[in-house]
């Protein structure tokens, strides 16, 4: 499947429930030979085919590196969990007890390590959104050719006047702004869960293909962490960037030194410095 998806450039889906190996038989249950599963999709990451990982159930050892090495992820909720080691092998190797939602569920990555970018309420949902995620892609198309029929937003524009407050302190929920400016007012969003005070995701615009970030109060590290990931995958398709901006700065303190928000906001700089797709502000 790899290899098809490779010539073609054809986005590659990966459909994730596994618990793991017996590591005897290490050697036999690779589909490639050594094993060199992980390569093919760090490799075809890099050639601009989207990797694409819905997952269904557990997801355990090696084969959490799966949804962590692809471009787009969706984890089912109270069903999909992500780790390299279960419950049992935590209690054993340093004595903590954990149990599995807990340890590497679809709300913890979804809310406090990132490796989710999606959350499904079950597996059909699950599909549907790996759906919406290839249609926007396109990747293999100019982006004249990747124009769909426009459509009016749900809610009236004129309404934007009293969407934004006359004191410029007050804050407001960007997404109400999405909703007025965007085809149907439909937004796919990344990551919605992670990084809050940053709005990302798709949408179109006049019926073209965009890739929206708007700032939704300060930006903390996670924030900054998101940016730089959703910048290069709509370089990664062709999409253009619009960045919709109300916003103070980055968070300040000991706490946010500490976690490292001047490299994660340099990498996010350094995002936007070096997309080539067209950016509007």
């Amino acid at each position: 499947a790899q290899r098809i998806a490779e010539e073609n450039r054809l986005p590659c889906i990966t459909m994730v429930e596994s618990a793991g190996a017996n590591l005897l038989y290490a050697a036999e249950i690779f589909a490639d030979v050594g094993g060199k599963g992980f390569a093919n999709q760090a490799r075809m990451s890099a050639q601009g085919i989207p990797q694409i990982a819905l997952v269904f159930g557990s997801s355990t050892a090696g084969g959490a590196y799966v949804p962590g090495m692809s471009d787009y992820v969706v984890m089912v909720r109270n069903q999909a969990k992500v780790f390299l080691g279960g419950p049992p092998l935590v209690k054993m190797a340093i004595g903590e007890d954990v149990d599995d939602e807990t340890l590497g569920g679809a709300e913890m990555h979804a809310h406090v390590s990132g490796v989710s970018d999606y959350t499904a309420e079950d597996d059909r949902d699950a599909l549907r959104i790996g759906r919406q995620i290839v249609a926007q892609l396109n990747s293999h198309k100019a982006l004249a050719s990747r124009r769909g029929s426009p459509q009016d937003p749900h809610y009236d524009t004129e309404e934007l006047l009293s969407v934004i407050p006359a004191d410029p302190r007050t804050p407001f929920d960007m997404r109400e702004i999405i909703a007025r400016i965007v085809d149907g007012s439909e937004f796919l969003e990344f990551k919605r869960d992670y990084g809050p005070t940053l709005i990302t995701g798709h949408a179109h615009i006049n019926g073209y293909p965009v890739g929206i970030l708007g700032n939704n109060g300060v930006l903390f590290s996670e924030c900054a962490m998101k940016a730089t990931q959703f910048i290069q995958l709509c370089n990664q398709s062709r999409t253009p960037l619009i960045y919709l901006q109300n916003i103070t700065g980055f968070m300040v303190g000991t706490r946010y030194e500490r976690e490292g928000i001047v490299k994660h906001g340099s990498k996010m700089v350094n995002a936007v410095s070096t997309s080539t797709v067209p950016q509007f502000t």
